[in-house]
Order: C-alpha cells, then structure tokens, then sequence
C-alpha cells in the first residue's frame, strides 16, 4: 500500500525544479499539486527561473484564476486557457517562451458533481477537454495547472499521464518531529529556509517554531522572517538562534487538530487534554484535510472532537477486548486497522488502560453526548469529558 501511494507521489521536488527544467526543458503542460501553499509558491518561482532565468517573464508570463466556487459567474473556461496557451504575445520577449499558469484550477479539473452519472477517469467536461488538447499545445509554449486539494485527480488518466512524461510537482504537507532530531522533512526543510535567511537554528529552536506555530511551512516562513528581521540574519551574516529567542519574537499561532485531544484523553494526559482544549476553543480548529482552514463555530468544534474522541476510544476498547480475549496482538491490531506507523504509540497508550478503565471512558463518552445536547456550554461540557476520562 504504502508502495502505491508513493508510486502516486512521484514526481519534481519544488526545490529541483528549477534546476531540473532550466534550459527550454520544460514540459508543455505542468501540474503544481498538494496542499502547502508555501511549497507551490516555490514550484512556481522554479518554473519562472526554468523558463526567464532570471528576468520576470514580462507579458510572457500570464496568469489566470480558475472559479472559487461552483456556482461563480463567467468562470474561466477550458477555450479561454487554450486560447492563451496558442495566441503569441504581441509585445513579449522575442526567443522566450510563454507560460500561462492557471492558478486555483481545483474546480476545472475536478470530477463532476454527485448524482451525475460520468465516468470518474473520462474527467470533469473541463479536464476532458484540456487533456484532448495537452499535445497541441505549440512548441515555446507551457500550461501550468495549481491545484491545492486534489481529491481523486491523482487516480485519473489525466494526471497519469502528466507524471508519466514527469510534468507533476508534488506539495505535500511534509512531516514533522517537534522533539530532538530534526531528520523529518518539515524540520530539514525549516533548517533549509532558516540557512537561506543567516539563521542557524539550535536544534531545540526548530521544536519551539513547530511547538508555536504548528506544520505550516507558510506560517513558518513568516516566523523565520520575523526571527531575521529580529537578530539581523541576511545574505553574509550568520547568527545563531536558541530556542529562548523563537519564545521571545515568535508568536504562538499553532492549531490543534481533534486527534491531538483524542490521543492526550487517550494516554490519560490531564494536562495536555485541557491545553489542548483551551487552545481549540481559544483559537480555533485545524482542519487537517484542508490546510489553512480554521473552524470556529463551537458546535461544529464539538461535533468534531467528539467524533475523533469517540474513534479513538472504541479502537482502544475493541483492542482491549480482543487482547483480553487471547488475539494475537498482530491480528487485534490489524482488525482494529491500527497502521504500522502508530503501532508503538497504540501499544504505549493500551498499558495505561485496562477493560475497567476503558468502560468509564465510555461512560464518561456518553454523559458528555448528553451534556452537549443540554444547555451546558460545549467547552464545558467537553471540560467535563476531560476529567471524565483521565481521572
């Protein structure tokens, strides 16, 4: 499985693509996807560099806005972006070529709506039409396509074929470790920009911007940025910052996501349940399939959490059960569909419970479900779940 989703992922780097396209290698159709917006920011400056060197591009570089919303007036349509594609500018650069970048195009490429019978990898109507038409597109010509959320695009004969001919640049979210050791890619990938500003991030530096300001490499940069600004970092000038110094200019931005409550409640942590809490409440929750979103409205908060909470309960009850019943703890984590990579942190988290302490739990669960429906206030009535579960 995890060799299939790799085999999808394929594709440039953001920070090789200028290199890897420089000199006219670039393809006719580009496809900048995923959903760190810092990462795509950095695709599209890559091809810039690969197409202009270093000029701008002047009116050889277009860029178009696909629809925000479904229902939008006059949305851009497959024709408008071949047209640009096809039509030479009349005051650009002679020898150059011409990039059009289609930015927000989601919903153009996008499979159609619900109830509507298509087949899924024939393509949304717009897709069908570009993918018709990719190999016309004339020599010194590129269409770039960004796509924050691809959804099912990566399972379409469209995007297949753009990787096949290596014309995809991935923007994952990339991982993080806010401990020591910054071998994950979100803390090389800070240490990287950090470098590229004079800053010399103690290792401890790097878990405080990611204790602070969470997994956003978009939010990281402004905090990086503050941080040179702070203690004069720049090009021929290196200093060093602690983590005393990211405490003292950073500001405290991070989101928690409902499983972030759902594993303290899990491992019986009162103290980092009812922080996490607070923050929810006080700032908002993050919404990990769609990055940069907050959720604000308390009931919609509520709902979540209790969703993840109540997820997270039953798998531990379920495993219990079946542990206690004699599985083979492989064959009661397989059943319980427990991913090899939270394997040792479920079977950490199963030694502080037994089949008594998991049933108050859910106990606990339910008075809270009541709770929520009476006139108590949700962070309450959630603040009682807390103290229900790890008591």
């Amino acid at each position: 499985m995890a060799k299939g989703r790799n085999e999808k992922l394929a594709g440039v780097a953001p920070a090789q693509v200028a290199r890897t396209w420089a000199g006219g290698k670039l393809p006719r159709a580009v496809l900048v996807v995923g959903p760190e917006g810092a990462l795509r920011e950095e695709a599209l400056r890559g091809i810039r560099t690969a197409a202009f060197g270093k000029g701008d591009g002047g009116m050889n570089w277009v860029v178009l806005h696909g629809p925000a919303s479904a229902n939008e007036p006059n949305p851009l349509a497959p024709a408008a972006i071949l047209d640009e594609v096809c039509t030479l500018p009349m005051f650009g650069a002679p020898g150059e070529p011409k990039v059009v970048v289609v930015r927000r195009a989601d919903l153009l490429l996008a499979p159609p709506p619900k109830g509507e019978k298509q087949d899924a990898d024939k393509g949304s109507p717009a897709r069908d039409v570009l993918e018709r038409n990719l190999a016309k597109i004339p020599g010194g010509a590129v269409l770039v396509l960004e796509v924050a959320q691809p959804g099912g695009l990566r399972t379409t004969r469209f995007y297949r074929q753009l990787a096949a001919e290596n014309a995809v640049v991935n923007c994952e979210r990339l991982e993080a470790r806010s401990w020591g050791g910054g071998d994950a890619p979100l803390n090389v990938e800070v240490e990287r920009r950090a470098l590229a500003l004079g800053l010399e991030l103690h290792p401890g530096a790097v878990a405080a911007l990611l204790e602070r300001s969470g997994q956003s490499l978009g939010v990281l940069e402004e905090e990086l940025a503050k941080l040179s600004l702070a203690f004069g970092g720049g090009e021929g000038r290196r200093v060093k910052v602690t983590e005393a110094q990211v405490a003292e200019v950073c500001a405290r931005t991070r989101l928690a996501g409902p499983f972030e409550l759902a594993d303290a409640l899990a491992e019986r942590d009162l103290k980092r349940a009812l922080e996490t809490l607070g923050t929810i409440f006080a700032h908002g929750l993050g919404d990990y399939k769609r990055p940069g979103r907050v959720v604000t409205n308390e009931t919609d908060i509520a709902m979540r959490l209790m969703a993840a909470v109540t997820f997270k309960l039953t798998q531990l009850q379920d495993l219990r059960a079946a542990l206690d019943a004699g599985v083979r703890e492989p064959e009661a984590f397989q059943a319980a569909k427990v991913p090899p990579v939270r394997a040792d942190a479920t079977r950490r988290t199963l030694r502080k419970h037994t089949a008594a302490t998991l049933r108050r739990a859910m106990e606990a669960l339910l008075r809270a479900n009541l709770d929520l429906r009476s006139s108590l206030g949700k962070q309450e009535a959630l603040e009682k779940l807390v103290w229900g579960v790890c008591r």
